[in-house]
């Protein structure tokens, strides 16, 4: 199935996970994916994890950091149709670091010029 008709098809069910599905499928399927997702990409995962697990989500506790890692299987999830064993694999790794790091798609924050 193409990823324009899956996530028309989760968009009358949920316009935020269609939303979340659309940008990381789209990212994994890139020819050359650049190593982490774009600030959009991320913004569309951490806002269908805040629309199911409410405002809790944004506390970094090693409780609340499971239950996004579990609510990111959904996105897989659903991006099954679209994309193949390694894709999917690659997908839930990728959606696992956000899960535990919201601003997954600045690694330049975690890594400073040291002199």
């Amino acid at each position: 199935m193409k990823l324009d008709e899956l996530t028309t098809i989760i968009a009358q069910r949920d316009p935020l996970i269609a939303n979340a599905v659309s940008m990381m499928a789209g990212y994994i399927m890139e020819r050359t994916p650049s190593a982490y997702p774009s600030k959009e990409q991320t913004d569309a995962v951490n806002a269908y994890l805040h629309s199911v697990l409410g405002k809790d989500s944004d506390v970094m506790s090693e409780k609340n950091c499971e239950h996004r890692r579990i609510a990111t299987m959904q996105i897989t999830i659903n991006a099954i149709q679209a994309l193949d064993h390694d894709q999917l694999n690659r997908l839930q790794n990728v959606l696992d670091h956000i899960a535990y790091d919201k601003d997954y798609f600045m690694p330049e924050q975690h890594q400073g010029w040291k002199r």
